[in-house]
């Protein structure tokens, strides 16, 4: 038997580097999308925003987005 990957998980980082997100959001799995930068195009479709930090990039779900831009 062979393993083989069958796709990428882009979770939400949370509101903050300190939080994580309260939902353990996650993009919902396409067929289609079978690497990051195709999940986290399907993501952007759904309101989730992407933003390069030194190191990585952070993903978060539009409800950490909105939390995050409250005052």
């Amino acid at each position: 038997m062979t393993a083989r990957t069958i796709g990428v998980e882009v979770s939400c980082d949370g509101p903050d580097e300190q939080t994580d997100c309260p939902d353990s959001a996650a993009v919902r799995a396409a067929f289609t999308s079978m690497t990051a930068k195709q999940v986290r195009a399907d993501g952007r479709e759904d309101g989730w925003t992407t933003r390069r930090v030194p190191g990585h990039l952070r993903d978060m779900c539009p409800a950490c987005r909105s939390h995050r831009l409250e005052p």
